[in-house]
């Protein structure tokens, strides 16, 4: 990216969010700047940036356009400073289809390229919005078509490639909202296929939240479980995921545990901070156990999260090694600091640091 398309990026974060046309259209955005550090020769640290441009446009009171400029820079990477600039999200909004055609009375429909929802954990499809590198958050472009069947949410989505290829997913996402009663329950179930490849691999996953709802007294329970079908023979993988919260007082406890085969695999990465904020783990073969306190009490205006991670390998239940995870949280920002120990002759220990801002404008 040349010099004046970084310097238009840059005077456009001094414009605060603006109303033209009547309030037809809006203009407004975000900044992140992000310094990383670690000990890791995997990891490419130091300072990194993060702007969105998003222009939005209200057509009429059933339909509205959205458009997301991202641009990402690296201003100290391992190779010299990497820049790119894309366009993260474009798409349009019909509120009520049923304008267009009567059968079609409570759907609505996004078209165009949006981020990836985030089903359940998103351990199988996230957007992944941690990253500042070239390929950014993930995005598809294709649609998305919403309805209310008498309390039961659904959702499909739809995407594929650019050039009309057989690269492509479809989700079909179900919530049963409060027809459960006893819980959050989701459904969904995704297919995908590569133009390259003959598998049509698929997932299917449970979410069963907020277990016992408010009866619990201050219990959180929430449980995950997945598969995943390669379509090429063998074992189906699978993931199950347990997590119980507890506040007490001004203290939130948690405890987790979730554990991946080693036929497992999602459509995208883990999310950042999954296996801990060092993001040295993802995807299959992992038994990862998680114990947590957080407190917003300690000190005025300042949050704690203190985490303790131990992750081992699921086939052979052999010790991968354990991660201390500190974060605090400012209203200016966000401190990280994580520290791994090796119990694998193949890792080793990791200290990593972070400090994260954002901003809108």
């Amino acid at each position: 990216m040349n010099k004046s398309i970084v310097l238009g990026l840059l005077m456009a974060m001094l414009v605060p969010t603006a109303a033209f046309a009547d309030g037809h259209v809006s203009l407004g955005g975000d900044v992140r700047l992000r310094y990383e550090y670690s000990d890791a020769a995997a990891l490419d640290a130091g300072l990194t940036a993060r702007t969105y441009i998003n222009l939005g446009a209200k057509i009429d009171d059933n339909t509205s356009f959205m458009s997301q400029v991202r641009h990402g820079y690296a201003f100290s990477s391992g190779g010299g400073t990497t820049d790119n600039y894309d366009i993260q999200q474009a798409y349009l909004s019909i509120a009520d289809m049923g304008a267009m055609a009567g059968f079609l009375g409570g759907w609505s429909m996004d078209i165009g390229r949006m981020n990836n929802p985030k089903l359940g954990s998103g351990r199988i499809v996230n957007s992944a919005d941690w990253n500042s590198d070239a390929a950014g958050p993930n995005n598809h472009d294709g649609f998305k078509l919403s309805t209310d069947l008498g309390g039961v949410d659904f959702d499909l989505y739809r995407w594929g490639g650019n050039d009309n290829s057989d690269d492509s997913a479809m989700i079909f996402n179900f919530g049963l909202g409060e027809m459960a009663g006893f819980a959050d329950i989701g459904f969904y179930y995704a297919t995908a296929s590569a133009a390259a490849a003959t598998e049509d691999p698929s997932w299917m996953a449970f979410n069963v939240n907020n277990i016992g709802g408010d009866a619990l007294m201050g219990i959180d329970i929430d449980v995950e479980y997945a598969t995943f079908d390669a379509d090429a023979g063998g074992e189906d993988g699978t993931l199950t995921s347990v997590s119980v919260g507890y506040t007490l007082d001004q203290f939130n406890l948690s405890f987790s545990n979730s554990v991946t085969d080693a036929d497992w695999a999602g459509i995208n990465n883990d999310p950042h901070g999954t296996h801990g904020i060092a993001d040295l783990f993802n995807g299959a073969d992992l038994d990862n156990t998680t114990i947590g306190v957080s407190t917003d009490g300690l000190m005025e205006g300042v949050g704690v999260t203190l985490n303790y991670i131990t992750i081992a390998r699921d086939s052979d239940g052999a010790d991968l090694g354990s991660e201390i995870d500190l974060i605090l949280d400012f209203s200016c920002g966000q401190l990280g600091y994580a520290s791994f120990s090796a119990d694998d002759a193949g890792l080793t220990d990791t200290d990593y640091l972070y400090w994260q801002s954002s901003y809108d404008f």
